[in-house]
């Protein structure tokens, strides 16, 4: 939960809330939704990050954020997003809660993507 809503300052690990919104549902259109998710799933995608099998284009904020974690966190976090429930008619915000904790290209393509007003 500590990591998931708070993070760890002292190792550079932002809260899963700072990024994939408050309601950990996902933000438009690049940020996924956290829960309603397995916990091994979770574990697994966050592993992939941490051994440099996943990537994305730079900047790679969740490969930068995966390697700060270590197996213990990885468990934990993804048996707390696993047993939460999703909230009742949830949705990606628009955009996350407030300017990321770090560069991220998520965020970056849906700048790029967004239309013109």
């Amino acid at each position: 939960r500590r990591l998931a809503q708070e993070g760890d300052a002292a190792r550079g690990i932002p809260a899963c809330v700072s990024c994939h919104g408050d309601a950990l549902v996902g933000v438009s259109p690049g940020i996924p939704p956290l829960l309603g998710l397995p916990r091994l799933y979770i574990a697994s995608q966050l592993g992939a990050w941490l051994t440099g099998e996943r990537r994305a284009p730079a900047p790679d904020c969740m490969s930068d954020v995966g390697r700060r974690l270590d197996a213990a966190d990885i468990n934990a976090v993804a048996a707390w997003l696993a047993i939460q429930s999703v909230p009742a008619h949830a949705h990606a915000a628009d955009a996350p809660p407030a300017p990321l904790p770090m560069p991220c290209h998520a965020m970056r393509q849906a700048a790029i993507s967004a239309p013109a007003r």
